[in-house]
C-alpha cells in the first residue's frame, strides 16, 4: 500500500491544531476520516469522511477506524485525558493502526505541573502496549495563540498581559507549524520516525517583543502590563480554564532554545512570533 493509498483516522479535528491537521491532509489527497463531537465543524471535501462521536461511547470508532493505517490523536484537556489517550490508542492499534501521531506537551521534570502529567503518564502506558504499531509523540510548547485568552483586554483596552517581566525571555511554538509537522509525519514513511519524539519550540520572545508586534500588526500601539500571579490567575479562571491550567499558564518559567531540527520536520523555517501575529491579525482586531 502506497502513501497516498493509506487512510488517516483523526481524534481532535476541530480545534486550533486538529482543523489544520485536517485541511492540510485533504490539500494532501489523503484520505480522511474525522471522529467528532460536532460533524459540522468539519470541512466538506471529497476525501473526507465525518463520524460523530465523543469520548463517553467509543463504539462508533471501534467500528468506523477499521481499515485505517494512520491515527493523529489530540485529547482535549481536562482530568480523563490520560485515561482518553489510553483508550483511544489501545483501540487503534487493536483494529490495525500502524501509526499514531499524538499532540502531548512539553517535557518537564517529573509531576512539575498536573497538565503536563497526565501527557507524561499516557505517553508512557501507550508506549507500553503490547505488539504496538508506530508511536510518534509531538511536544509543544507554549502556543503562540494563547496570547487569545486575554484578546478582551488586547481590543478594548489595547494592553497585553502576562506574569511575566517584560524582558523575559518565553518560548512558543505556532499552532500551524505543529499541525504541519503533524500532517508531514502522517504522509511519510512510517518508519522514518518509528516511535519518535520531538520537542517543538519555534520561537522565543519577551512580552515586549510580542506587545511590540502586535502594535505593528494591528497599526496601533499595544502596551504589555504586567499582572501580579494571582490576579492574572483569577482572570483565567474566570475565562473558565480549570485550576491546573490556570496555574500552568501563570507560572510557567522553562526555557530553551528554539528546537533545532524544527525546519527538518517542517521543510521550511519555522514560524516566528511575528510572523504568526501578521498572519492572524484579523484575530486580534
Amino acid at each position: 500500500m502506497t502513501v497516498q493509498e493509506e487512510r488517516v483516522f483523526v481524534v481532535g479535528g476541530t480545534g486550533n491544531v486538529g482543523s489544520i491537521v485536517v485541511q492540510e491532509l485533504i490539500n494532501s489527497g489523503a484520505q480522511v476520516t474525522v471522529y467528532a463531537r460536532s460533524p459540522e465543524k468539519v470541512p466538506k471535501a471529497d476525501n473526507v469522511t465525518t463520524i460523530q462521536g465523543d469520548y463517553s461511547d467509543w463504539t462508533p470508532l471501534e467500528t468506523s477506524i477499521v481499515g485505517h493505517t494512520r491515527l493523529f490523536l489530540l485529547a482535549g484537556e481536562g482530568p480523563d485525558l490520560t485515561q482518553v489517550k489510553i483508550d483511544v490508542a489501545k483501540r487503534a492499534y487493536a483494529a490495525g493502526v500502524k501509526q499514531l501521531v499524538e499532540l502531548s506537551a512539553r517535557r518537564l521534570p517529573w509531576r512539575d505541573y498536573t497538565v503536563v502529567h497526565l501527557h507524561t503518564l499516557a505517553e508512557e502506558a501507550i508506549y507500553a502496549i503490547p505488539d504496538r504499531g508506530s508511536y510518534v509523540t509531538l511536544r509543544p510548547t507554549n502556543f503562540m495563540s494563547n496570547q487569545l485568552l486575554a484578546l478582551d483586554l488586547i481590543r478594548s483596552q489595547n494592553i497585553l498581559v502576562d506574569s511575566a517581566a517584560p524582558d523575559e525571555p518565553q518560548e512558543f511554538i505556532s499552532p500551524r507549524d505543529i499541525a504541519t509537522v503533524a500532517t508531514r509525519i502522517l504522509r511519510e514513511p512510517i518508519d522514518k520516525h518509528n516511535d519518535a519524539a520531538y520537542e517543538l519550540i519555534g520561537d522565543v520572545r519577551t512580552p515586549s517583543e510580542r506587545a511590540a508586534y502586535l502594535s505593528k500588526a494591528l497599526g496601533r500601539p499595544i502596551t504589555y502590563k504586567q499582572l501580579p500571579v494571582q490576579e492574572l490567575y483569577d482572570m483565567y479562571l474566570k475565562e473558565g480554564l480549570d485550576h491546573a491550567f490556570a496555574y500552568y499558564l501563570v507560572t510557567y518559567q522553562d526555557v530553551k532554545p528554539v528546537s533545532r531540527g524544527l525546519p527538518l520536520l517542517l521543510g521550511r523555517s519555522p514560524e516566528s512570533f511575528e510572523e504568526f501575529t501578521d498572519n492572524n491579525k484579523d484575530l486580534f482586531l
